[in-house]
């Protein structure tokens, strides 16, 4: 855990060394991301031990290390919370059958695991599981110590040993994902980890909620114990209203950041458009004061920059008509309309309105 001590450097959490091509990622592929010897200097040399060293550290677990009102049990918040819970994960899909055998791989070795990004954030507002449209998870596992325990859940199943999970070193995500489609079974990532100068993730949920995109999108659910956590303060709140806000968990300055959300958040109100009610005050108030320059800010970021951004538009609106990316952009300011326009230009893609 963050702040434990390992031969005497204060750990921050963990990174990840990709295997040589072909080789299955393990837990060996995990580092631990220590404090170095000088002021702000940062360590990968250690392996991340197996088991919990003794010594110096908080041993109370994550959710426990948050203010009181931040952790609010399923059942007070709504009595059919953990019932629909108990109903996704029990479903009989293959996605709930692989991702319970991973929750009791990781579980027997102390690891801490929730459900994160739509699941909680749909059952949460009430609505049911057609509105659910993949399972994410975060936890305390490093990346590589995940797609350990994923390879073995499925290996125990011999209706899903063809299930392969693989490790991005360029996020951190592990993805279960059949072979030859595209769409994953689950995505899992560690909790976030900010101001690192590579991929890195951690084990306090504070620092992962500011690292989150929406703060509708930094709820979790323990779905052992039945506990809702709100780590930001503000996810049930902008549930909750007679409009649902979307509002950046941060007021993130970085201008690859801004652009990524921004996408993100014509993502939601495109999707939402039908049938949820959004407040979007807060959230165009930020976007209107992004800079007028803001593509070409990214752009100056070099060309891979901007290939990640068209990748993150074609996954984000790939099936939303150009006119109504553009509408929605609009709304959103000047900036971020000017970038939909460049993307589209871009990518070169044509959807029919619908």
């Amino acid at each position: 855990m963050g702040g434990d001590l390992v031969a005497g450097e204060r750990v921050l959490g963990f990174t990840y060394v990709p295997p040589p091509e072909e080789t299955p990622e393990s837990a060996r592929d995990d580092r631990l991301l220590t404090e170095g010897e000088g002021p702000g200097s940062l360590s990968v040399r250690h392996a991340v031990p197996a088991v919990r060293p003794s010594g110096p550290g908080d041993d109370r677990l994550p959710h426990d290390r948050l203010a009181a009102t931040a952790v609010v049990p399923a059942a007070r918040r709504s009595p059919c919370l953990p019932t629909a819970v108990n109903d996704l994960l029990t479903d009989g899909s293959r996605p709930a059958r692989v991702l319970r055998r991973i929750a009791r791989t990781l579980r027997a070795s102390g690891h801490e695991l929730w459900l994160s990004g739509g699941a909680p954030r749909e059952l949460l507002a009430g609505r049911g599981r057609e509105a659910i449209r993949d399972l994410d998870l975060t936890g305390t596992a490093p990346a590589g110590r995940f797609a350990e325990a994923a390879r073995q859940a499925v290996e125990e199943d011999g209706e899903t040993y063809e299930l392969r999970p693989r490790v991005s070193p360029d996020t951190l995500v592990c993805t279960v994902f059949e072979p030859d489609r595209p769409s994953s079974l689950i995505d899992y990532r560690g909790l976030g980890l900010g101001d690192m100068p590579f991929p890195a993730t951690g084990t306090d949920l504070t620092a992962d909620s500011r690292q989150r995109d929406f703060t509708v999108n930094s709820l979790l659910y323990d779905f052992e114990r039945h506990l809702v956590i709100d780590a930001s303060g503000k996810g049930l709140r902008h549930l909750s209203g007679p409009a649902r806000a979307l509002v950046p968990c941060e007021p993130f300055t970085d201008p690859v950041i801004r652009a990524e959300l921004a996408l993100r958040a014509v993502k939601f109100l495109v999707r939402w458009a039908d049938d949820i009610e959004v407040d979007t005050d807060e959230l165009s108030a930020w976007t209107r004061e992004f800079p007028h320059d803001l593509t070409d800010l990214v752009r100056r970021r070099g060309e891979r920059t901007w290939a990640r951004l068209q990748a993150l538009h074609h996954d984000c609106l790939s099936d939303a008509p150009e006119d109504q990316q553009k509408a929605v952009a609009k709304t959103l300011g000047p900036a971020v309309q000017q970038l939909i326009e460049a993307l589209l230009r871009t990518t070169g893609r044509t959807v029919e309105p619908r």
